[in-house]
């Protein structure tokens, strides 16, 4: 199907959106300044400022991924055919899992959201593998703007990865920490596993680490349709070279698998444990238990595995390890505060 296509087919008349008996949650918005001045080029008011958004040529479009098609997406998406830079203004672009463009509403400048940018031809297969996908520990897209030959997610604003935990040679998770990172990475690869999703390329430079401790699968555009037994293969292989790095830096040489500051890690420690699970797990649940045979019985008990035991809130071990990778790292960003996009 071309693009072309697939656009007539989103655009939907707004008289009939209104008409729905129960319209979407996220078609209502609530009367702002910033709305007042898009319907009127005459705005007034104490609280409106000198710069306003004005709409000029025909009326948008707003796009219901839901009208083509994509029946599986979790909650309604707002696709609008515009420019995010009438709503936004470029101030900061750096590289993070991909390139990221950090804006502040013109109205309200003190607001800021991550913009993401693909090229417009991958639009419907983005749009579907984003707004199907909602889950704490996957990135998730909040909405979309198509414009020219470009389509933009504003997406999760996470400032860092966990390769930003890997390069500063002093900072260290301990096994608290390690553990909550480690639980969240399951959950996230667990739920990508689920919709039978294989991430090509998961790495610490592709998972995302907030400051409040949030951990995300990001890079979805690297993800593959397969069967849920290649996808749960793809990331229970990828699992031991992203615990090593965080470990201890680097990957054994030849894909073995192990550490040698066994000072660090203990070889009894519960993380030198999870990592040697790694190596013969079978499946993504199985690397959450451990099997112990039961005394006088052929039966085993099926325990959860040491290094996650007892995670039931992660992100709030991870406060402080956020805070130090942030004071530590050194990000390649420009900055434009007096940018006209």
């Amino acid at each position: 199907m071309s693009f072309n296509s697939f656009k007539d087919n989103m655009i939907c008349d707004l008289d009939t959106i209104n008409a729905q008996s129960q319209p979407p949650i996220s078609m209502s918005a609530p009367t702002t300044c910033e709305n007042h001045a898009a319907a009127t080029t005459k705005p007034t008011g104490p609280h409106c400022g000198s710069r306003v958004k004005v709409v000029r040529g025909p009326p948008k479009s707003l796009c219901l991924p839901h009208l083509c098609g994509l029946e599986n997406i979790v909650s309604v998406l707002i696709v609008r055919q515009e420019s995010p830079w009438d709503t936004y203004r470029k101030v900061i672009t750096y590289e993070i899992a991909g390139k990221v463009t950090i804006a502040t509403r013109r109205t309200r400048p003190s607001r800021m959201v991550a913009i993401r940018t693909y090229a417009k031809e991958n639009a419907r297969r983005l749009i579907y593998r984003f707004g199907r996908l909602e889950h704490r520990n996957v990135l998730s897209l909040h909405e979309c703007y198509m414009h020219e030959d470009l389509a933009f997610f504003l997406v999760d604003d996470l400032p860092l990865t966990l390769a930003h935990v890997v390069a500063f040679p002093s900072v260290y998770p301990n096994e608290t920490e390690l553990g909550s990172i480690v639980s969240q990475i399951l959950d996230g690869v667990y739920y990508l596993f689920t919709f039978g999703l294989a991430h090509q390329s998961l790495s610490c430079d592709h998972i995302l680490f907030g400051i409040d401790g949030i951990i995300k699968i990001a890079s979805l555009d690297l993800c593959i349709d397969c069967t849920p037994k290649q996808s749960e293969a793809a990331y229970i292989a990828a699992l031991p070279s992203i615990t090593m790095r965080l470990m201890q830096k680097y990957d054994k040489d030849q894909g073995v698998v192990g550490v040698i500051d066994l000072e660090r890690w203990p070889i009894d420690s519960a993380a030198v444990g999870f990592l040697s699970a790694t190596e013969t797990a079978g499946s993504i649940k199985s690397l959450r238990s451990v099997s112990s045979p039961s005394k006088g019985s052929y039966n085993a008990n099926v325990q959860q595995q040491p290094l996650l035991a007892g995670k039931h809130r992660p992100s709030e071990d991870l406060v402080v390890l956020a805070r130090a990778a942030l004071l530590s790292s050194s990000l390649n960003c420009v900055y434009n505060p007096d940018s006209k996009k």
